[in-house]
């Protein structure tokens, strides 16, 4: 065999390297802008068969062709293959293998259907006229909504009509991760990871350093507190009659869900130096863009459910939106337009607050707080594992629970208590429900979302998603739907894990 010379070798590793570098140069923009986990609507297997069966399922297929034509799907929760009037997210994809009574069964499908008619709402709600239009000659969105249930309805009863034919929805009710495997391929994840773990060590230091559970010195800040005046024992009172389903889930009455909200509504208090400080309501501008009304303070509100043990606890998340986190210079990669933070307050059975938690809207900085009945686990089988901060004694009836951040960064900072009583000089705001963001007035007749088809705010995006692709998150630090976030760089964790409490903690009993 003939042996290749140095000088072969050499010019061939300049072509191999050159090759490389084009490859990587036009891969990379594809690897932070593309690979995003796009919902992707599915068809009923009914599709072409006569009768009502066959109306509907091809019903829901043209409607969601229209959907899609106008790129309006709403993203916040998961589709079920074979089954389009079915939807599910992390929570309910966890009952799959224990759905085997009857009406557990049933219960868990009627959910998914909640949150695919829920999801629907907006969506034909964003849809444009003549969209709609197509689908149904009275030019009526509340009608195509109301076939939606009737054709859910329809094409349910026939598919679980026996028992065997639950195994299709039980394979296919699943909620994928927010990680691209991919980017962590090509981004050498096993070294990087590394690296990248010591910067997230030294935000745990520097971030623990400045936490304390007791009011700020010296701040200039403003003050966002609940309006009106609520008697905590009348409230007690619309709550706790709240029965469960079969599932073990609370089923709330809208009244009764309001009164928890206002129970545990936060005071917000935010150190002060420039207008971005401000609290505010995001909507379209007259000329297409996305903005945040700071003269209409609305805190937007979420309800959802966790796991704890064989418990199932209620989760109240209270949601701000800031016009931005300025930059402190041009090389500033975390700067940019849209900021925020999510306050969630877990309650035990009881209604008393077991856990409380922050996170920024991009899914960046959580941090637990434990109440005195939970034990931090000794081993947390995280690869990255949570910040956890100590939280304060609060008596819900007597005081708020004060989110104080710094200015801005809107890195929350102190987590202290604040009388009832003692609201005076602080502005009021709105609670409104966070579904209000997923269908804003776009134009005279129109709606649109905040969140695009990638579950991602357009123009949220920062720069130092150049640098973390290779953690496999899709664009890290821009702001996200609710149900999208990502909170960890290493390993894998979601906002929404219907299992994290029993990782990281032990209930104690007293």
């Amino acid at each position: 065999m003939k042996i290749l010379s140095k000088k072969y070798w050499r010019m061939h590793r300049s072509r191999c390297f050159t090759f490389s570098a084009v490859f990587l140069i036009c891969l990379l923009p594809n690897l932070w802008v593309g690979c995003a986990k796009l919902q992707v609507p599915t068809r009923s297997p009914h599709i072409g068969e006569s009768g009502p069966l066959g109306e509907c399922a091809d019903f829901f297929a043209s409607l969601d062709k229209q959907i899609t034509e106008a790129n309006v799907i709403d993203p916040g929760v998961f589709r079920v293959k074979n089954y389009p009037y079915l939807r599910v997210d992390r929570f309910l994809a966890s009952f799959s293998q224990e759905v085997d009574d009857k009406d557990a069964f049933a219960t868990w499908i009627d959910r998914m259907q909640t949150l695919d008619q829920d999801a629907r709402k907006y969506e034909i709600a964003n849809l444009p006229s003549s969209a709609a239009a197509e689908l149904d000659s009275a030019d009526d969105k509340a009608s195509l909504y109301d076939k939606v249930v009737t054709c859910g309805d329809i094409l349910k009863t026939s598919d679980f009509q026996h028992a065997n034919h639950q195994a299709g929805v039980r394979k296919n009710a699943v909620a994928p991760d927010e990680y691209i495997t991919l980017r962590r391929v090509l981004g050498i994840y096993p070294l990087t990871s590394m690296f990248i773990y010591r910067g997230v060590s030294i935000w745990h230091r520097e971030a623990r350093s400045r936490y304390s559970p007791e009011p700020p010195v010296n701040w200039q800040s403003i003050r966002y507190g609940p309006d009106g005046q609520m008697d905590f024992s009348l409230i007690r009172q619309t709550v706790e009659p709240t029965k469960r389903d079969a599932l073990g889930i609370p089923v709330y009455s809208a009244r009764a869900r309001q009164a928890l909200f206002r129970m545990y509504a936060p005071v917000w208090e935010v150190q002060f130096t420039v207008e971005d400080d401000r609290i505010g309501a995001p909507f379209w501008t007259a000329d297409g863009e996305l903005d945040v009304d700071t003269d209409q303070p609305l805190i937007y509100t979420l309800l959802s459910f966790t796991r704890f043990g064989k418990k199932i606890l209620t989760q109240l998340n209270y949601i701000i939106w800031f016009p931005a986190r300025p930059k402190d210079g041009s090389l500033d990669i975390y700067g940019g337009f849209l900021d925020g933070v999510n306050y969630r307050v877990t309650l035990d059975i009881d209604y008393e607050p077991l856990l409380y938690e922050t996170v920024h809207n991009c899914g960046c900085y959580y941090k637990a707080y434990p109440a005195k009945r939970l034990q931090v686990r000794s081993k947390i089988d995280y690869a990255e594992p949570p910040l956890i901060l100590k939280a304060p004694d609060v008596d819900p009836s007597k005081d708020f629970m004060t989110v104080s951040m710094e200015s801005r960064t809107h890195y929350v900072q102190h987590l202290y208590p604040s009388s009832r009583k003692l609201l005076a000089g602080a502005t009021n705001y709105s609670l409104i429900d966070y579904g209000q963001l997923r269908s804003l007035a776009f134009s005279t007749d129109d709606h649109k979302s905040m969140f695009g088809q990638n579950s991602i705010t357009p123009g949220s995006e920062r720069s130092e998603r150049y640098i973390l692709w290779l953690t496999g998150v899709l664009s890290p630090g821009a702001m996200r739907q609710w149900g999208r976030h990502a909170v960890a760089f290493i390993g894998r964790r979601h906002f929404d894990d219907p299992f994290y409490m029993d990782s990281i903690f032990l209930e104690t009993v007293y």
